[in-house]
């Protein structure tokens, strides 16, 4: 993967829910990357010794001296790893202000980031002036791809904490990669509003984004529907009004990848449709890593997980514990 990800500066690791092997995979790249002048923070809260929602056990991230950490003051105490903190900056947390400061003694560290999209994006950028490469850990949530501007690609964990059933595991990593394979449009067109949906022959503009008047316009047209801007999420609601027009090959343009808030089930319908979603904000996402084990013990076999994602998706999928004994 190193040929792949050498390209990228600033990469976001994200899990689709909690154990699904991202801290593992950050590891995994840490070491991959350590010779490297190498930066390190996280949106939200990571790095416990316990998890925050189930209390189990979780992996501890390790850095190597000369790597650049960003986190709040009072998750030092709760770290191993000696840091030189040379930055104390404005950006203040429930565990103190974000610190930035190199590793000169090899550790263990918790990691939180800021609280508001701006400072996160902010402190990103500072980042990038003390390194070369820089991983963000994340959550699969809205706040992480808020803070996208920042960020050059995503790798995504997943795996049998999701769900019991494999097929859902696969059918939502799929979903996931089909909006982030989506593209920004080709022709520039001017949008209006917060809602804006058009025809051959009319253009509709609502600046409230108000779902009532989202159906009562689409409910009403004579003409096919052929675009459709709609500002912030996407959801279930406002996907099925889109649907119910049975109009094939509508462009819906949505800000970014996570503004999709439909069941990933709805992937029939999009397809049987040609929807055609388009992101202002594309992100690319670079990498599938994936978790067969499960803390309920309703694991997946391993190979039958692997198999499953790669016959449906275009984007390289490994298993990390696998590459760590190769």
């Amino acid at each position: 993967m190193r040929n792949i990800l050498d390209h990228f500066r600033a990469i976001g690791i994200v899990g689709l829910a909690k154990n699904t092997g991202k801290t593992t995979t950050l590891n995994y790249l840490i070491e991959q990357y350590q010779q490297e002048t190498l930066g390190l923070t996280s949106i939200g809260l990571d790095g416990e010794t316990l998890d925050q929602v189930n209390f189990l056990p979780k992996p501890k991230i390790v850095v190597y001296p000369k790597m650049v950490i960003a986190t709040a003051t009072s998750c030092l105490k709760h770290s191993t790893a000696k840091i030189d903190v040379f930055l104390t900056t404005n950006f203040q947390t429930a565990l103190g202000p974000i610190i930035i400061g190199k590793v000169i003694e090899e550790g263990t560290i918790m990691l939180a980031g800021p609280t508001t999209n701006r400072d996160m994006n902010s402190l990103l950028a500072m980042l990038k002036t003390y390194t070369t490469k820089l991983f963000v850990d994340g959550a699969f949530n809205r706040m992480t791809f808020s803070s996208m501007a920042e960020l050059d690609g995503i790798i995504l964990a997943t795996g049998a904490a999701f769900s019991p059933k494999m097929e859902d595991t696969v059918d939502k990593t799929a979903f996931i990669v089909h909006l982030f394979n989506a593209k920004s449009p080709e022709n520039v067109m001017e949008i209006e509003g917060s809602m804006m949906i058009k025809t051959a022959r009319e253009t509709y503009v609502n600046h409230l984004k108000s779902i009532d008047w989202f159906e009562n316009t689409i409910r009403r047209m004579k003409d096919k529907v052929e675009f459709i801007y709609i500002k912030g999420a996407i959801t279930q609601r406002l996907m099925n009004l889109i649907l119910d027009t049975r109009d094939e090959h509508i462009t819906l343009l949505i800000d970014d990848p996570s503004k999709m808030l439909v069941h990933h089930s709805w992937m029939h319908a999009i397809r049987a449709l040609k929807l055609n979603i388009q992101v202002i904000k594309p992100i690319p996402l670079l990498w599938i890593t994936i978790n067969p084990w499960s803390p309920t013990g309703e694991g997946y076999d391993q190979d039958l997980f692997y198999h499953a994602l790669s016959d449906v998706i275009d984007i390289h999928v490994d298993n990390i514990k696998r590459l760590e004994n190769t």
